[in-house]
């Protein structure tokens, strides 16, 4: 009778992993290849603001929800 409640946290932790995953990725573009442009000048500023300016939203939320999710585990 528990198998549901067992099939859903194992989904739920799954789901957790892969937004790990994709929150680092999403990291890397928004730190890291973002500070190497900026060092290296090698992009316009106006192309930057448009590129960020719409990943750094995204990135934002996914932090929230990673949080979320891992709130929510471990009261599971």
């Amino acid at each position: 009778q528990r198998y549901p409640t067992d099939k859903a946290y194992f989904i739920t932790k799954e789901i957790l992993a892969t937004e790990r995953t994709y929150l680092k990725d999403l990291e890397v573009i928004t730190v890291w290849f973002r500070s190497a442009v900026i060092k290296e000048n090698a992009m316009p500023e106006g192309l930057m603001t448009l590129l960020f300016s719409n990943i750094d939203p995204i990135y934002e939320f996914h932090r929230g929800f990673l949080k979320e999710i891992e709130q929510r585990l471990s009261l599971w």
